[in-house]
């Protein structure tokens, strides 16, 4: 350790503290700003800048409403299985179906019990009374805002029933007017009602109703899946106890970094790709700030973590690169699956930039890894043997990646395999060849994902090796 950052612990013993988690001795400190330091606050700000002009804006509200239109809904409300009953099938009175008893614990119709019937065969699922679910819920597409009594427009001698609705929400909220005649008014509506509405578009793009009803709520929910929320939540607390025990203060930050993680793909990633925005450039800048949150909170802010962190932005950028070249090449379509082809459907989004994205955002995660275990590998060969030149720490370095590497790519192949397995035992069971199958687009873009990955992760080792040989050696000096 050198002289010169023994005055700096001296001189800043706020620093020091901040720090002292890390077990790297060599310390950025503000006595000492080096070339390392220096290009990853340049970076940092070039970071910071595109992720302002690629921030949401808030352009993509509303497009929910597309998905409740064709029938996809967008409420899910917590419900329990109160009763199971066995019935004969409609339509096949000889066979047996399950009629199970669904009761509303949340939502707008709370203690409501909804009846579903469900035909037998290997893909219903086995129901059980008092196990949680969770129901689907289509919104009514219009809902009352006033009700008034007037003349009629037909006749003014008669009072009529006006009343004011709103259709749809957010940003393509409308609202008209609809008016009952005396000898219609069977149905007693009241004020903030959902009700649902049969339209009829004329001149003009103006929407006339030509008729409501009241919402029929066994119309309106459906079975959607078990509830899960419990256990996922006792799973991820154990993961957390055992982070925390293991890398006691460290294991918390790098909690911090794994949330911050998902802060970033929820609040910016995400919003900003459904808002029109390029998908590549906010999956690279993503992953960028992630690196950079990430690495800086588990392993704190010394030189080894900015080597590791300039490692893995230029393999980010190389992968970025690579992965933009091969899928024009391989004339992929992005519309291998079904919820690709959905999104077809929104105007503003790329579904091939989000075959680029969904690869880029998955090698970083590996890649930083890897350039985390190079930089720590150089830092403890310098502490065993302090007369190591640059040479011998990057060769002895390159031996410790070459181990990493064969195995952390192998871990690839069988992450985007585990993912695609039925997909694969599909393809086996058809008989087809191993190029048919390869040739794909679902399994080739599987494919593109482990190899682009790969040769990132490859490019992440001598590079962060030699990276990290010259910066430990340049700091015992």
């Amino acid at each position: 350790m050198s002289d010169e950052l023994k005055d700096g612990r001296s001189t800043d013993a706020a620093l020091e503290e901040w720090l002292a988690y890390s077990d790297e001795p060599e310390k950025l400190n503000e006595s000492r700003v080096d070339v390392l330091s220096v290009v990853s606050v340049a970076l940092a700000v070039v970071v910071l800048i595109g992720i302002i002009l690629l921030r949401p804006t808030g352009e993509s509200q509303g497009q929910s409403e597309q998905l409740t239109a064709l029938g996809v809904p967008s409420q899910f409300h917590a419900a329990e299985i109160v009763a199971i009953e066995n019935i004969p099938c409609a339509g096949a009175p000889n066979d047996t179906c399950q009629r199970v008893a669904f009761e509303l614990i949340a939502g707008p119709d709370p203690g409501y019990v909804y009846h579903q019937d469900f035909t037998p065969g290997k893909l219903t699922p086995e129901f059980n009374v008092g196990r949680s679910v969770v129901l689907s819920y289509v919104t009514p597409p219009g809902k009352i805002d006033e009700i008034q009594s007037e003349p009629c427009d037909f006749d003014s001698d008669l009072t009529c029933t006006t009343l004011t609705i709103f259709l749809g929400e957010g940003a393509e909220m409308r609202r008209t007017e609809f008016q009952i005649s005396p000898s219609e008014t069977d149905t007693i509506f009241s004020p903030k009602e959902p009700v649902l509405v049969n339209l009829f578009e004329g001149p003009d793009d103006e929407l006339e109703i030509v008729s409501i009803s009241r919402v029929d709520p066994s119309l309106q929910y459906q079975f959607s899946d078990f509830q899960r929320r419990g256990s996922l939540f006792w799973l991820a607390l154990v993961f957390a106890l055992l982070v925390v025990a293991l890398g006691r203060l460290r294991g918390i930050f790098a909690l911090a970094g794994l949330a911050a993680s998902v802060i970033v793909l929820l609040q910016f990633v995400l919003p900003a790709i459904l808002d029109g925005r390029s998908p590549v450039l906010v999956a690279v800048f993503g992953a960028a700030s992630i690196a950079y949150l990430a690495l800086y909170l588990a392993h704190g802010f010394t030189r080894m973590t900015t080597v590791a962190l300039l490692g893995t932005l230029a393999a980010l950028a190389l992968t970025a690169l690579l992965s933009t070249v091969v899928v024009e090449t391989a004339h992929f379509t992005g519309l291998a699956t079904e919820e690709s082809a959905l999104l077809t459907l929104f105007d503003r989004i790329d579904v091939r930039g989000l075959l680029l994205a969904g690869i880029v955002l998955g090698a970083v995660g590996a890649i930083d890894d890897v350039t985390v275990t190079q930089a720590s590998a150089v830092w403890e060969l310098r502490d065993a043997n302090p007369a190591f030149g640059v040479r011998q720490l990057a060769r002895s370095g390159l031996r410790i990646g070459r181990d990493h590497i064969s195995s952390t790519v192998n871990t690839l192949l069988l992450a985007y395999a585990g993912a695609s397995l039925p997909l694969l035992v599909l393809f086996v069971l058809s008989s087809q060849s191993l190029g048919t199958v390869a040739n794909a687009e679902v399994v080739a873009v599987e494919i593109i994902r482990t190899l682009v990955g790969s040769i990132g992760l490859v490019a992440a080792v001598p590079f962060t090796t030699w990276l990290a040989a010259y910066a430990v050696h340049r700091g015992s000096k």
